[in-house]
């Protein structure tokens, strides 16, 4: 299994919104993040991708794997990829997920819940956050250096 891992490209545009939308990813800001966009391909098909958002945070974001492809590493390898790039950026990375332990494995810490709402602003108008299933997690890059 020969996986690669490249800038996404505007091509890609139509395979990765099919694969967010298979884990309910948002899909909307696409195109405007593609820049800080990773994708795994095997064979020439995409069976991964990862994103960096650094806005007021730095966010790793929309990590998919296609599920045939799960638990061969390449989620693993989307991460580390992202991290580089995020060493440049900032020296803390956060993020929000239903998969804490895997990221627990690459260095994350949980964070409380409520933090949730003074990172995001999407988490501190969102209706249904008291019952909302997405941990948040933080990582010092230091860590990683």
């Amino acid at each position: 299994m020969d996986i690669i891992l490249r800038k996404t490209a505007l091509s890609d545009i139509k395979d990765i919104k099919k694969l967010f939308s298979f884990y309910c990813l948002e899909t909307e800001n696409v195109e405007k993040s593609l820049s800080e966009c990773i994708t795994a391909t095997l064979d020439e098909r995409i069976v991964g991708c990862a994103c960096l958002s650094a806005g007021n945070i730095v966010e790793l974001r929309s990590i998919a794997v296609l599920p045939n492809y799960r638990n061969m590493g390449i989620g693993s390898k989307l991460v580390d990829a992202i991290l580089k790039r995020a060493i440049d950026i900032s020296d803390k990375v956060y993020l929000r997920t239903t998969s804490p332990a895997f990221f627990e494995k690459k260095g994350f810490r949980k964070l409380s819940h409520d933090m949730k709402k003074s990172i995001w602003k999407d988490c501190a108008e969102c209706d249904k956050f008291n019952i909302c299933k997405q941990t948040l997690m933080g990582l010092s890059i230091e860590k990683i250096k």
